[in-house]
Order: C-alpha cells, then sequence, then structure tokens
C-alpha cells in the first residue's frame, strides 16, 4: 500500500494541487495494482469558476465541482487500473454534514460513470437516525471512538473501519494478487486525501 496524499488538497483549490492532472503520474510512478482515491472534507470553500469566485454549492460551484470530479475519474479510468471511490463520512458541524451528502453524490457520479466502484460508507458513521456518532461500533460490533475532537477527522478505529469497507470491492478486484487467509483491507491508506 503506498499513501499518495496531498494535505488541504481537493478539486476546489486546483491552482495548489491538480489532481486530475497529478493522479496520472502518480499511477505511472507507482504501477498499482488498484487505485482507492477519498477526498473532500477540504472543499467546503469557494471556488473560482470562469474568473468568478463562486459559493459553495452554488449552481456554478457545483457544475463545476462535479467536472472536476469527473475528469480525474476520466483519467484514473484511462490509466488502465481499477479503482475505487471511497464517499466521505458525516460530519459534525451541521451544516458540514449536509454538504457532505451532496459530496458523496458528486463522487458516486464521477466513479460510476467511468464503470468504478463508489463505497458508500455513510451509514457507519451515523446513527439510526441519520445523526453523526463520535462513537460506534467497530468492524467488530464493539463501541469504539471512531472520530476526533474535532468531529472531522477519524480516529485508527475509524479509519480501520474506512478500510473495512473497502475491503470486499478491492479484493474483487485484485482476485488472486490477495493471498489466501490474508485480509485486503489495511488501515487507510488513500491515494487521495484532502
Amino acid at each position: 500500500f503506498v499513501s499518495r496524499t496531498s494535505g488541504s488538497s481537493g478539486f476546489v483549490r486546483d491552482d495548489f494541487y491538480d489532481w486530475p492532472a497529478e493522479a496520472p503520474k502518480v499511477v505511472a510512478a507507482e504501477k498499482p495494482a488498484v487505485i482507492v482515491v477519498m477526498l473532500g472534507a477540504n472543499d467546503r470553500q469557494q471556488m473560482t469558476v470562469k474568473g468568478t469566485r463562486e459559493a459553495v454549492l452554488s449552481d456554478a460551484w457545483k457544475a463545476e465541482y462535479q467536472a472536476r470530479a469527473e475528469k480525474l475519474a476520466r483519467a484514473l479510468s484511462q490509466s488502465g487500473v481499477p479503482f475505487v471511490w471511497v464517499g466521505v463520512p458525516s460530519f459534525k458541524p451541521s451544516s458540514m454534514l449536509r454538504d457532505m451528502l451532496d459530496f458523496n453524490d458528486f463522487y458516486r457520479a464521477a466513479a460510476e460513470g467511468t464503470r468504478a466502484e463508489f463505497i458508500d460508507i455513510w451509514d457507519g458513521f451515523v446513527d439510526e437516525a441519520g445523526a453523526y456518532i463520535q462513537t460506534g461500533p467497530d468492524i467488530n460490533g464493539q463501541p469504539v471512538r471512531l472520530r476526533a475532537d474535532d468531529g472531522i477527522n477519524l480516529t485508527a478505529a475509524g479509519k480501520r473501519k474506512v478500510a473495512f469497507y473497502a475491503e470486499k470491492p478491492l479484493a474483487k478486484l485484485l482476485g488472486d494478487l490477495v493471498a489466501p487467509g490474508v485480509s485486503a483491507a489495511m488501515p487507510a491508506t488513500p491515494l487521495t486525501d484532502a
């Protein structure tokens, strides 16, 4: 597993780091068997669209964000390496929680548009009513702290739970590359991380 992250990056600030342009270079350098994409936490900010600063989730912002997500999905698809796109979990701040639902819709559409699998982890980080949880069941059903105090970052147990969600889709893609009796899931080490 190779983690190729760029902290504070995402799709909004492509002047800071342009994932659709950089991802093919990472793929060429690393030659992965499969790619895991997970980003978005830093993208709740204005975005410049055709020279105009657009508010988060305005119509122009949404259209541009979706286009950028699709551009990354196409770039990865053209690499010939299979990939999965892991959605974002809920966040404690209520405005962030609502926005992350929209973000997951963007990611799902981008992944499915290139026949990649979108991995929805949302239900693993909310209660029965759909509200954010700080503590919840781990992969064995035992109560653990899943989130850091900020209500955004994941604890080690939270990261392991994300990896658990990705395990079956990754094992299906990796096939015989996963040795019998060896779990395909490791602590979450996504290609992208924002």
